[in-house]
């Protein structure tokens, strides 16, 4: 009996630890099941969030463009204005008074998607049946037409931009400096500065294992008086006036490396700030004095961005800045990391750069708001939903409206010729037939 019962026992003591272990199994597969089901439902959630937001996008757009129309068509409104409420009728007065007043609703308003006493999220109709099985919607979309700063992003695919400045009510002529700002700094980033070496500045190799983060970050200037000769961008600088200039910014971390020392080409740091004088600027227009600034940047501060650089602006040759040609052009010498980058403009301290509804200190002075705002630039901040999740996006926008803010090639063809005659041949022939 005693056999039989250790025998039995035994076979209990299997049977119970294969139970045990194919339970586990079991609820490991359901666990990982569920879990991928969850991922699966918050990712389609998640893209039909964004998908909502988009579509704040575009009738953010659509808002847009009708405000464009009334204004071509010369509409204005009073100080007092107010769009009448319950109204389902919009007129070009209603459209810029929510231009002029921005909240989450301006969007639904304009387009009529709402009366002017309502307010809350548009719902996305999946069908043209009108139904709303995935429970989307765009909760705010907002039109920002004043924008303090110039956005862009440079990468290995396209490794520079040509920016044409188009101010609002400020003249070309008035801005006294540029502070551009790159490589947004966080603690994900990892940071490999380029190499600084005694009181020299040299770039990075190309054939470096590293890739130099930040990067080096290239500015040229263009800009002409009224009346100017192409000779004057060919020219060498007069002091502190020229018609172009390019400056190359070298990032350190290395604060000594930084500081400015006389005339030196090294350091752009006073102390408190990366600074370039007109002077400085002025004289890059000579190829022999076209060599880098060491910039310190500070990837563990509060700033938005790890590197930023306050250009104070030589005079063109001939007079006052023309805004018709008044541009930048910002590039990767080396092509990579990709980078956003900023650009802001601002007047003397003592310039409001022409908005009236600020303030000066009590000296008199406008140091903390003589930005001024671009004009053909508006950015959209929208927010979807679908379902509980929601999705955020922010967009800028160009302008094609103002003819000032015309798109500028990239690429250009250049042709090597045989004693002075090009390799392109330039006739053309005309036929009835599309295409090249």
């Amino acid at each position: 009996m005693k056999a039989k019962f250790k025998s039995g026992a035994a076979s209990f003591y299997v049977v119970a630890f294969s139970t045990l272990i194919l339970t586990i199994i079991a609820a490991s597969f359901a666990t990982a099941i569920v879990a991928e089901i969850t991922r699966t439902a918050n990712d389609d959630l998640s893209q039909s969030a964004y998908d909502a937001a988009l579509a704040g996008v575009e009738d953010a757009k659509l808002a847009f463009m009708n405000y464009q129309n009334c204004i071509r068509n010369g509409a204005t409104i009073s100080e007092t204005y107010r769009p009448a409420e319950g109204s389902t009728e919009i007129t070009c007065a209603d459209i810029i008074y929510w231009m002029e007043h921005p909240d989450c609703d301006m969007v639904a308003h304009i387009l009529g998607r709402m009366s002017a006493d309502e307010g809350g999220e548009v719902l996305i109709e999946e069908t043209t049946e009108g139904s709303n099985e995935m429970n989307q919607a765009y909760t705010c979309a907002m039109i920002n037409t004043h924008l303090s700063d110039y956005r862009v992003t440079l990468s290995s695919s396209n490794p520079y931009k040509v920016i044409k400045v188009n101010l609002e009510d400020v003249a070309a002529s008035e801005i006294q400096s540029v502070r551009v700002s790159w490589y947004q700094g966080n603690d994900s980033i990892q940071m490999n500065y380029s190499n600084v070496m005694g009181t020299n500045v040299a770039f990075r190799s190309l054939t470096s294992t590293k890739t130099a983060t930040p990067p080096t970050l290239a500015l040229q200037l263009l800009q002409t008086a009224e009346s100017f000769s192409l000779a004057n961008l060919n020219g060498s600088s007069d002091g502190d006036t020229t018609d172009r200039a390019t400056v190359y910014l070298v990032p350190t971390d290395n604060e000594d490396m930084a500081e400015v020392s006389g005339e030196s080409y090294t350091g752009a740091y006073d102390g408190n700030n990366n600074i370039l004088s007109a002077s400085q600027l002025a004289r890059t227009n000579d190829q022999h004095k076209d060599l880098p600034y060491v910039v310190y940047c500070q990837p563990d501060s509060t700033n938005e961005f790890a590197c930023s650089a306050m250009l104070n602006l030589p005079q063109p040759i001939n007079g006052a800045r023309s805004n018709d040609t008044f541009m930048f052009v910002i590039s990767l010498p080396y092509g990579q990391p990709d980078t956003d980058v900023s650009l802001e403009f601002f007047c003397a301290s003592n310039n409001p750069c022409g908005r009236e509804d600020i303030e000066p200190n009590d000296r008199g002075e406008y140091q903390n708001n003589n930005s001024a705002n671009l004009k053909g630039r508006i950015s959209i901040d929208s927010t979807g939903r679908a379902n509980d999740l929601y999705r955020r996006v922010e967009v800028v926008l160009e302008s094609s409206e103002d003819t000032n803010t015309n798109a500028l090639s990239l690429y250009a063809i250049q042709a090597f010729g045989d004693k002075g005659k090009t390799a392109i041949d330039k006739s053309k022939v005309v036929t009835k037939e599309w295409g090249l």
